[in-house]
């Protein structure tokens, strides 16, 4: 059970192997983009590709859906970045249970957001775990977990795709341990447990009056996609890189400093001047922002505000 190209790695790995599912279940096809054209999802895609059955049931836990996979009499039912609540009819089915693949260390960052939370709180590691699913979302005991580095230019489009790699071998590896020694588990501590919200739109707002590292990891966290917005001339642009200098000129949050040629676009924040290096504007590809200069002849003393 998969939805978004974070889960394809695992499919795409277990497809190769004597594990290969004999069935996959995503979320229904949703509409996307301006035209709001009805789109797959990329699980849906990989799926058909590699000639695994697909179902996309509106309800995981409507009866039909069960006495389907009753039928199928599964061994176990993995799930990764499914985007459903399994409840207990489902969990007791398969002979192992149902395991999931969750992009961190828990009992850190519970939730939809893992790795979005480790980009903005600096975090120096991260890594994957897999669980046994329970009622209590994201509280399983342990199975499987491995850690690994977060470079310190590493933004979320990069950790996602290296976790959802890293995370497909875990899977991969979990298996052949229940294979061999059966499911073995590891309760986790839920003192030590925290916590990452589903992002809202608020979240994605830079607040130029922040201190400049931190809208830096802000940046880090929601690029390129969905990226942290901002406002410039009244209309939206997204913020996709960023570095922060040593420089502080004082002026109000957002100003605009100068124009480094070939560089970018410098602007003051809460503290430390900021080099804006790659942006977005509305309905427009991500270029650099010494590119959207030379479009939007942007003048010193022009200020970007806050997104939205």
């Amino acid at each position: 059970m998969g939805t978004p190209q974070f889960a394809v790695p695992s499919l795409e790995l277990l497809s190769k192997t004597r594990y290969c599912p004999i069935l996959c279940i995503t979320q229904p096809d949703k509409p996307k983009g301006r035209k709001q054209k009805l789109l797959p999802p990329e699980v849906k895609i990989k799926a058909i590709e590699l000639g695994i059955s697909v179902i996309q049931p509106n309800d995981i836990n409507d009866p039909e859906i069960i006495t389907k996979l009753t039928n199928l009499k599964p061994d176990i039912i993995i799930t990764v970045a499914y985007g459903g609540y399994l409840k207990k009819a489902i969990r007791k089915l398969p002979v192992y249970g149902c395991i999931n693949l969750h992009p961190s260390l828990l009992p850190e960052y519970r939730g939809a957001a893992p790795i979005n939370y480790a980009l903005f709180n600096d975090d120096t590691r991260t890594g994957v775990t897999v669980f046994k699913i329970v009622a209590k979302m994201d509280a399983g005991p342990i199975i499987s977990q491995s850690e690994t580095e977060i470079r310190k230019d590493e933004y979320y489009t990069e950790l996602s795709y290296r976790l959802a790699q890293m995370g497909a071998e875990e899977v991969l590896k979990t298996l052949k341990k229940i294979e061999k020694n059966g499911l073995n588990t590891n309760p986790q501590d839920d003192k030590n447990a925290t916590f990452s919200h589903k992002l809202q739109k608020k979240d994605l707002i830079i607040e130029w009056d922040q201190p400049a590292e931190k809208i830096r990891n802000k940046v880090r966290g929601l690029a390129e996609i969905p990226g942290a917005v901002a406002s410039f001339r009244k209309s939206r642009i997204k913020i996709i890189e960023i570095e922060t200098l040593k420089t502080n000129s004082g002026l109000v949050p957002g100003t605009i400093l100068n124009i480094e040629k070939n560089m970018g676009i410098v602007i003051a924040s809460g503290d430390f001047d900021i080099l804006l290096k790659r942006v977005q504007p509305a309905g427009k590809r991500i270029m650099i922002s010494y590119a959207f200069n030379l479009g939007a002849r942007i003048k010193p003393e022009e200020k970007f505000e806050n997104g939205f």
